[in-house]
Order: structure tokens, then sequence, then C-alpha cells
């Protein structure tokens, strides 16, 4: 079919993707609502005709050093339309602001988004860019007046607009409301569009108030996204957006939207240039890798001889100073810690600048990668990049790949990276050799730790989006992602050579290096000797990652997942961590559920904690020994008693503790 009725209603379908046998993947979905209620959503036969748009007189005025460039909306349509029918019309028009005395302004663009439905309420959706690749480009001061009809909708004086950011102001016109929109999130989980979430999150309601929410500001954001730790942004999707989709609640729709529009403030933006020799990818004009295999979007790229975006400043660079320089933006963007912004609020409202900012940040991780590796190349392999900058990036490709319009160019350009991503993944994988990497560990060299060490909870991130590339229909990565899961839950099922109660350490130990060689370890025993030493509590730390990995595990079927899954599931869902919540109740944003939503598995019933080393039955050696015990199931504290006679603690006792250790002196032999 090529269009959906909403109930009875009038209905007009604007489809932006199609499966693979021609149905509807996405669309959006423009419906007249007399009244509020709750409608279902049928197939039918695509609606017909079309109308004479009104259009507004909207006009945005950029007032720099006292002289004023004001961009107007055109008084026809153009031929970029986003919306088309009966009921109501979209249409883009970028237009250069421009001066009586200085005529049109080098670089600042400014789009209208107009949207007119067919009872004359419109829709004026302005964003103002800075993003041109394009000498002499650069950060401006102005003072910003957008007029809709003769009434002023937005002001604000000395707004220094950055080099390669842009922001949005949306106004309606006329007095019929628009509708306040509660989703039905089902197809979405259905489709594969979103992973569902757990019930258990909390319902904590966030509004999008205060200086951080103007224009070219970052929200809730860090502004200084490469800063570790935890933060709400940091998960497959933020905190505030899994809170929405699991409550849906109107104040929290908007924050996150919110945070879709901010996407805009970092300075990951750059299109090509009107009338440059590169033509760029679509009417979009991302810069395009297949036309600049060697660009690097750095400030050293020009003196590393490396084709380069060519306005100024470029953004600040991660790990190094927080100051930004002359005209440069105090937001610091970073592979290795990007969060997804405007995918969610593509998904929910279909607006056509939040599919440009998935583009942007999923073109953006690829121009970021440092592309003379011999690797990146136009292919856009992220393999230069931190192992979870490699995750968060692919995921964010993926995304944007999978729902940006099939009319676009631009989707078949992110298409083909994300797939030549995958294929390299899988040849890495594969190419592991058996007999001295038995375990297929990955990533050796990309830790601060050392070559002995890989950060497993860096490759969940990588491993979730390659198993979201997957769901979202993508062919390739599963040997790669599953070299990943598979080790994941070693560390769940290998006792007592690898106690599960350790099984989200920081760091594994992997093997010892000897000179120029390095020899991976064998057996599991050999993996827990060299990683006892970095091992953390579940909750609080990277047992929510690790449930990433074994979810994916019990969904393939693989031996002793299931077991290794409910053993985790109390300890971060279950059991109190934050206040009376449990840690995925808190961060909400890892709190995903299996694709078809079964109930999490009940609580299993509590295991006390044993006694690992010395091994039971074993005679002292020496009076000086290490006591190690596992964490048990539901186990909150633990005692550990040493006596002469059984049960006795005349020799030691530790009184309550949460530790899993105790040294201990003055032992017999």
């Amino acid at each position: 079919f090529d269009a959906v009725q909403v109930g009875a209603l009038p209905t007009q379908t604007d489809i932006k993707n199609r499966w693979p046998d021609g149905s509807i993947r996405f669309a959006v979905v423009t419906v007249e609502a007399p009244a509020g209620g709750t409608y279902a959503v049928a197939p039918a036969a695509a609606s017909t005709g079309s109308f004479a748009p009104s259009i507004p007189n909207a006009t945005v005025t950029l007032t720099i050093g006292g002289v004023p460039y004001v961009a107007a909306v055109p008084p026809a349509p153009s031929a970029d339309a986003w919306l088309s029918g009966p009921l109501v019309a979209e249409w883009r028009a970028v237009v250069a602001p421009s001066s009586a005395q200085a005529g049109a302004h080098p670089f600042l663009r400014v789009n209208f988004d107009t949207r007119i439905y067919n009872d004359g309420k419109a829709r004026v959706d302005v964003s103002v860019e800075n993003m041109l690749d394009k000498t002499g480009a650069t950060t401006v001061t102005y003072d910003a007046a957008i007029v809709v009809n003769g009434q002023a909708v937005f002001a604000q004086a000395a707004v220094q607009h950055y080099y390669l950011t842009r922001w949005r102001h949306v106004s309606e016109v006329g007095t019929a409301p628009l509708a306040s929109i509660t989703p039905d999130i089902a197809p979405l989980n259905a489709s594969g569009a979103l992973p569902p979430y757990l019930s258990l999150v909390a319902d904590q309601v966030s509004a999008p108030t205060g200086a951080s929410f103007a224009i070219l500001k970052a929200g809730a954001l860090d502004t200084n996204m490469p800063a570790h730790g935890g933060r709400a942004e940091l998960a497959p999707y933020p905190d505030w957006t899994a809170r929405y989709l699991v409550h849906r609640n109107a104040t929290q729709r908007a924050f996150v939207l919110a945070h879709g529009d901010l996407s805009g403030s970092w300075p990951v933006h750059v299109r090509e240039a009107e009338g440059s020799v590169k033509s760029g990818v679509g009417a979009e004009r991302l810069l395009s890798l297949d036309q600049r295999p060697t660009i690097w979007y750095d400030s050293r790229a020009q003196s590393a001889f490396l084709d380069y975006v060519k306005g100024s400043p470029m953004p600040i660079r991660e790990y190094g100073s927080l100051t930004p320089g002359p005209g440069q933006s105090p937001l610091i963007p970073d592979t290795a810690h990007q969060p997804s912004l405007a995918y969610v609020p593509y998904l929910l409202t279909g607006d056509r600048y939040y599919a440009e900012e998935m583009a942007f940040w999923a073109n953006y991780s690829m121009l970021r990668t440092y592309p003379a590796d011999g690797v990146r190349g136009a292919s856009g392999i992220l393999a230069y990049n931190e192992v979870r900058g490699y995750g968060w990036a692919l995921r964010n490709m993926a995304d944007a790949a999978a729902y940006y319009p099939d009319a676009s160019p631009v989707k078949a350009y992110l298409s083909h990276k994300v797939l030549a991503n995958l294929e390299w993944l899988d040849a890495y994988a594969n190419a592991q050799d058996p007999q001295t990497n038995p375990f297929q560990i990955l990533w050796r060299n990309k830790r601060p730790e050392g070559s002995q060490y890989i950060g497993l909870w860096e490759q969940n991130y990588l491993a979730y989006a390659l198993d979201r590339a997957h769901k979202l229909g993508f062919a390739g990565g599963l040997a790669h992602r599953d070299a990943i899961a598979r080790l994941q839950l070693k560390l769940f099922t290998s006792e007592p050579d690898y106690p599960r109660a350790h099984g989200a350490p920081y760091v594994v130990g992997i093997g010892t290096a000897s000179g120029s060689g390095f020899a991976y370890h064998t057996t599991m025993a050999q993996i827990w000797s060299a990683t006892q030493s970095q091992t953390r509590p579940f909750a609080g730390y990277y047992g929510p990652e690790a449930r990433l990995n074994l979810m994916i595990a019990v969904e393939a079927g693989w031996a002793g997942a299931q077991q290794a899954h409910d053993h985790l599931w109390p300890f971060i869902g279950v059991q109190q961590f934050w206040g009376a919540l449990p840690d995925l109740a808190q961060r909400a944003g890892w709190a995903l559920d299996f694709a078809g939503a079964p109930p999490p598995p009940p609580p299993p019933t509590p295991i006390a904690a044993e006694i690992l080393a010395p091994a039971n039955g074993s005679t002292l050696t020496s009076s000086q020994q290490t006591f190690t015990w596992s964490a048990g199931t539901g186990v909150s504290a633990y005692r550990l008693d040493i006596g002469t006679t059984a049960g006795g603690s005349d020799i030691y006792t530790s009184g309550s503790t949460a530790a899993l250790s105790a040294a201990v002196s003055g032992l017999p032999t």
C-alpha cells in the first residue's frame, strides 16, 4: 500500500523509507483531527490533490557591525519539497542574507523550512548556518531577529555564531492549535527502529529551561564531550530519551526535542560551498569521502599535507585544552563519547532538521577519523578511533543510514560506509589465529594500561552497534559482534577458573608481552589471574554494559547465556543502588529490553557466598594467606571467620564487610 489512514480522519502520508518489499517503513503522517482521541492506523490508498498555500511573510535579520543582513522567505514554494499533498505542504528555501551596502553574505546561510496546512495554519522552521567549507568562513558575532507576519518571534543580541555550527527556531503561524501527540512506541519497537526499554525505568521528568538551552548552547550535555565518567547522554540512547519512550511525558518529550535542536550547537557541521569544485553529497552537499578521500576534520590537516576544511577556527581537539581560542566554540566534540541526539527526535517528528543532524554527526565521525593510516580512506573505516568511538560512531551511522529518506543520495552514501565498516570488522575478527588466540580477543593495543589489557566494556559498545546495524537490516558485522559477546559470556560461565562474580571488570588481562612479541592467554584461569586486580561491582560500573552482550548471547541461543543473564540481573535490575532504585532504573539509557520484550526473569533464589581460595581441603603452607570468596546472589555483606574448630573465630574475624577478599596473618601451617 502507498499510504496509511488514521481512523476515518483526512490523512496525508509522505513516505520517507520503504522496506525491500515496497511496503512503508517510515513516513510523516499528517492528520486533520477535530478532537482529541486515540486512533488506529490502517493501510490506505495514497491521498491525491494539492492546494495553493498562503505563504507567511518571514524575515531573519542578522546585524553585523551595525550592518543588517536580511533573509526573507521567497514568495513562491521551491521545488525542494519535504511534504506535499492535500493537507500540508513543506519546502525548503536556502537564502544568503544580504545587505544593501555589502550584498549577499559570503558564508552565512538561512534555511526556511516553511510548512503550510490547508486550513491556513503554518509553521516557519528557521535554521541559521555558519558551516560552509570556504576560505574566509569564520565565527561571526551579530544581533539576530526573526519576524513572522509583522510579529517579532525571536531576538537575541551579540550572538557569537561559531564556525561549523547552526541554530534553530520554530514559529507557529495562525490561531488554530497544533495537536499534542502521544505516539504509540510499540511499532517503533516491532519494526526495529528502536529497541524496547524496561518498564522499571524511573519516571523522572526534566524541563528544557535555563540559559543552557539557549541557541548554540549544550543543554544538559557536558560541554567537554571527551570527559570521562558516566553521564546521562552516554548510553545506547540518552537517559532522558529512554524515560520519554517509557513514560511519554509531554515535558520530557520537549526535553528530548530540545537536545535534537541543540545538536546543531556542536562544531561538527560542514557543507560544500555553492559553486565548489566538489559537489558534495546530494542537495545537502555533505562533504563526500568519495570525492575527498584524504580530508581530515582537524586543525592539523593542512600542515600534515592532507585535505582540510578551509574555514576557521576548527574545533578544540579532544583531550587537550578546555579554553577556546579566539572565535573557537567552547563545545568540544568527540567521537569516543558522542551521544545520539537527533535520531529519536527524527522518529518522533519527521522534521527535516533532525534528519540532517543525523547525517552531519554520522559524516563527522568519518571525517574526524585520521585518514593517513592506510585504512580509513574513501570507505570511512573507523578503526583509528578508540574502540568506544568506533561503537558510538557506528551506531549513529547505522541509524542515519537506515532512516534517512530513500530519495536522497545521502542515504546511499551513508549505507555504503556502514557496509564497508561491517565488512572490515568481520575480516579483522576472522583473521585471528585460533591456535595463538583461542578466545578470539580483539583490539589489543587500544588501552592506556598496556597491550596486555583490553577494555571489554568499550568493546560492548561496538558489539551493541553491530547488533543494532544487524537489526536495522545491514548485512555483516556478526563475526565481530559474536567474538566480543562470546568473550563476555566466558567471563560468566567459566567457574571455577574465572569467577562469574567478576564478569564485568574494568579491564581484562589478555596476555603477556615479551620484547616485540605477545602471547595471548589460552586458559580462563590465566585471564582471571591477570584480571582479578581490575574487578568492579556490577552496579554503578560495567554491569549494564556486560548485560548488552549477554542479551546478544541469549537472543542467539548460546549455551549458558540465559543463566549468565539471570545471575547478573538482580545486581542491576532488582537490588536498590540509587537510593530506592536499582541501577538500570536510574541509568535509563542502558535499560534495554529484549527484542520482542519478554518479561525480565524473576530474581533467582539467593545463593550464599563461597570461599574460592584457598581451595577446600587444602593445607596452609604459610602463616600469611589471602582468602577470596564469591559474591553469591542477593548477598549484601560478608564476614570471614577463622578458627581452630569448625565455626570458630579465635584466630580471625573480619566483621561485616563488602570486600570479596581479606589478607590474614598469624595462621598455623
